[in-house]
């Protein structure tokens, strides 16, 4: 008696290879047997009739592990046909730890503002011990791991709906070295302590190491100290996963962005000197121009900066990328207009307040003060002259406003930009928004290229989860429908890629870079991580009114043999494994 069949589906394997007729049989927890199988002897039969059967999707760039053990039964990616992630981007994991909790967590900031208030950004290191009563009272979350390996362990105990990868992170373990003088370079002992720090992790079995050099502390981290940690991942045979410095340092008068393109070439001159393979964190045009550009002028940026990726694989830099399959980025989001003015939202307690505030003009030209000095990151024209432009009224009282750009609204008003903001707020303090975070033509071209994955950049969640503290995040649509928007969008409507090739970047491409044995591939004796879609129907149902919502057309999803998603409702099974690399 083997365990599941499934039968009479399409069978995309995963390798970019044409669809198939046919039928796959489970035991256990792996494939034995796949094609025309004749015999019914089994504890399961589904049928797949109308239905694509394909790999599990490999997330090649997520932030689950900051939320897998608030999430365990990780809702928002087996629901979307997610069967294993690759968390710790960023620089930033949940260990290792020893006296502080880890900066750039975000789903935490209602419990650092209430233990560290703050009106701009939080860029204060909260002690463990502070934050410790504060987790279990917001969260009922019990903090009982140190080391990278208690972390693995606890996940473990806990048990997973989905399989994880996991990557130590440079901005944690920095922080552990040097605690809260962090604006300049290591000691040699802090080096030194760092190194260890990373060894320890790979040896628990993480994949490699991930940096985030637009955020604190590791904005302050020179090549050279990036350079020495990864030499560590390269004798253990990782990777280095990184976002790149782009943004400069956030919240300074004396902002001055870093270029895309010096970013990248040092990600690139990192894998040179250490040999080691890089991974280019959710890829962004590398280049700026002085206006919005045409698609086709966002199309020859896109491309110029794949050039950059292609003469590096010539001079035998091994160098990947993943994308974020929309124009409006992942990780969180806030719907509230107002959400953009936070730092006042915060200091007058509610939207209504702030536009009553507004119709003051010394009010006024304070906020504009504060934001033309660059010291409010989340609105910065020094960093991001057309601010305006990627602000979109997605619902407000004053219907004309729908759907048009704030930078769209105040040219056909004659109007400021700042100004149009404020007025508009003043109108309808509950306005909503979306932001756009890059055209759709980089995305297209991005997508094209051979060595693109696809990374949804999110946590994981249940839908209900928001946060009660101002900018009120709330998880972006991607955490609940990103891969199968992918789909519809990238496949379906626009054609961008076959069904064959969109799946591989979304299963084998992303398994193989991570140095996943017998998964990402529905293969005889490979790992059972399997997703059954319905390719007409398939496509997410959140937007930016309501993003929390997961999607329609995943109708199963099989996780190491066991069905997680039957008739697209969660089993509850947790049959994820944490992967380990050693």
């Amino acid at each position: 008696m083997m365990d599941i069949l499934i039968r009479n589906g399409s069978i995309v394997d995963g390798s970019g290879g044409g669809a198939f007729k046919g039928s796959i049989a489970i035991s256990g927890e792996r494939i034995v047997e796949i094609g025309e199988i004749a015999t019914d002897d089994y504890d399961r039969i589904i049928d797949a009739e109308g239905l694509v059967v394909a790999p599990g999707f490999i997330d090649a760039h997520a932030h689950a592990d900051k939320t897998l053990f608030l999430y365990p039964t990780a809702p928002s990616f087996v629901m979307q046909g997610v069967t294993t992630t690759i968390g710790g981007n960023c620089g930033n994991t949940a260990a290792p730890m020893k006296d502080y909790w880890p900066l750039n967590m975000f789903w935490d900031l209602d419990a650092i503002y209430e233990l560290r208030p703050f009106k701009y950004q939080s860029k204060e290191i909260v002690p463990l011990e502070d934050f410790k009563p504060k987790a279990k009272e917001l969260y009922g979350l019990d903090v009982d791991w140190r080391t990278f390996g208690e972390f693995l362990a606890r996940l473990e105990r806990t048990g997973l709906s989905v399989n994880h990868v996991p990557l130590v992170g440079h901005n944690t373990i920095r922080t552990e070295a040097m605690g809260t003088d962090y604006e300049r370079n290591p000691t040699a002992e802090e080096m030194d302590k760092m190194k260890r720090m990373v060894a320890e992790a790979m040896e628990a079995g993480a994949f490699g190491l991930s940096t985030g050099l637009d955020y604190i502390p590791g904005i302050y981290a020179d090549t050279e100290e990036v350079v020495g940690l990864v030499r560590v991942v390269s004798d253990y045979g990782g990777i280095y996963a990184t976002h790149c410095r782009r943004a400069g340092v956030r919240g300074k008068k004396t902002h001055s962005p870093a270029s895309g393109i010096t970013g990248l070439m040092e990600a690139i001159e990192i894998g040179k000197q250490t040999r080691v393979p890089v991974q280019i964190s959710h890829l962004l045009p590398a280049y700026k121009v002085d206006s919005p550009p045409p698609p086709r002028l966002v199309e020859a940026i896109a491309q110029a900066t794949l050039e950059i990726i292609d003469r590096a694989e010539e001079e035998g830099v091994d160098v990947s990328f993943d994308v974020i399959p929309n124009t409006t980025g992942g990780t969180l989001t806030s719907t509230n207009l107002v959400a953009v003015l936070a730092p006042w939202l915060r200091e007058l307690g509610s939207p209504e307040r702030l536009a009553e505030s507004l119709r003051a003009k010394d009010f006024q030209e304070e906020i504009r003060e504060v934001i033309t000095s660059g010291k409010w990151s989340s609105l910065d024209p020094q960093a991001d002259p057309y601010w305006m432009d990627r602000l979109v009224i997605a619902r407000c009282r004053v219907k004309e406003y729908e759907e048009k750009s704030i930078g769209e609204i105040a040219r056909g008003e004659d109007a400021d930009p700042l100004d149009t903001l404020f007025a508009v707020i003043m109108k309808d303090p509950t306005a909503k928004m979306r932001s756009e975070f890059m055209r759709e033509k980089a995305v297209i071209t991005f997508l094209k290229h051979s060595k693109a994955m696809v990374g949804l950049d999110t946590y994981t969640f249940d839908t209900d989860w928001r946060m009660k503290h101002p900018p009120y995040y709330v998880p972006h649509p991607n955490t609940y429908g990103g891969f199968p928007r992918y789909l519809r969008r990238y496949v379906n409507e626009l054609k961008i890629v076959s069904l064959e090739e969109a799946i591989n970047k979304a299963t084998y491409a992303p398994a193989k870079r991570f140095g996943l044995k017998e998964r990402g591939v529905l293969a005889t004796g490979a790992y059972a991580d399997i997703v059954l879609f319905d390719k007409i129907s398939i496509s997410e149902r959140g937007d930016a009114l309501e993003p929390s919502q997961y999607p329609q057309g995943i109708e199963y999803v099989i996780i190491n043999g066991e069905v997680v998603v039957e008739d697209g409702r969660h089993t509850g099974a947790r049959s994820g494994k944490v992967l380990r690399m050693r």
